[in-house]
């Protein structure tokens, strides 16, 4: 547990270090948060990392893998101490990665496991199994497991140790009251298992729209960003990612009926 933190705090972190099958866990605001603090604890300036080119680490992260840690990208299979790998795969509209697509030649991997409880529930394996061949690895606790705030970063003890000292560093060990925002962090471990229903109305939605059916919850169509406002006014939050297609993801607050309700609006776009 964090030096003053509060006992709750400490339970997350230890549970959350179980789910992912690692020696620690420590908590953290956001995801985001969590893979920068995983590279500077495994990573030294100037070191090559092999990352796929649209990695959310890449693409959406604010620029941080190449300006705060310094290392440097370089494409998958090219010769790199260090591999980042993400489960689900967020820009590919959640697409899972079996345990044989993330296998790596480099010494040290840092998984952006954002969703990794969704992968681990499409190919029916426990979370750890599927977190075995990273060396640390995120965890949102929002998206799908509902929490209104928080992430986890998972790994070995000396890893996690390091991890802490850089988050004193950057300022985002002080959170006041924290045990209320970890207690939210706690329910959200236990919703693992509900991430089938969202995975399953996926699968309608598409089926309604004639698109292939997801890996997992999140749903490309073609649209495109021109009908994020006429989604909206008919109730349907949604999401463009490029501008060219519009990006749909269940969760626990969608019913059966608002999956009907939503495919016959987007039919008439």
């Amino acid at each position: 547990m964090r030096e003053g933190g509060e006992e709750t705090v400490g339970e997350l972190e230890q549970r959350a270090a179980e789910l992912l099958g690692k020696e620690d866990a420590l908590f953290t605001a956001t995801c985001t948060q969590a893979n920068l603090l995983g590279l500077l604890a495994t990573s030294s300036p100037g070191e090559r990392v092999a990352v796929e080119r649209d990695a959310h680490v890449l693409v959406n992260e604010g620029g941080w893998l190449t300006e705060i840690t310094q290392l440097v990208p370089v494409a998958p299979g090219e010769e790199a101490p260090l591999a980042i790998l993400e489960n689900t795969h967020t820009r590919t509209g959640g697409t899972v990665r079996s345990l044989e697509q993330m296998r790596t030649r480099a010494d040290r991997v840092h998984l952006d496991g954002a969703r990794l409880p969704n992968a681990a529930v499409a190919l029916g394996l426990p979370v750890a199994e599927l977190a075995a061949p990273a060396t640390t690895v995120s965890l949102s606790l929002n998206k799908g497991l509902c929490a209104p705030y928080g992430a986890v970063l998972a790994g070995p003890q000396d890893a996690i140790a390091a991890a802490r000292e850089h988050q004193r560093r950057l300022g985002g060990a002080s959170v006041h009251k924290a045990g209320y925002l970890a207690a939210a962090g706690l329910i959200a471990l236990t919703l693992v298992d509900r991430l089938a229903d969202d995975h399953r109305r996926a699968r309608g939605l598409a089926e309604l729209l004639g698109l292939p059916a997801p890996d997992t919850n999140i749903l490309m169509t073609e649209l495109d960003a021109e009908a994020l406002p006429k989604l909206a006014d008919g109730g349907v939050l949604a999401f463009s990612p490029d501008g060219r297609r519009v990006r749909l993801v269940t969760h626990r607050g969608i019913s059966d009926r608002q999956i009907e309700e939503a495919a016959a609006l987007i039919e008439t776009l």
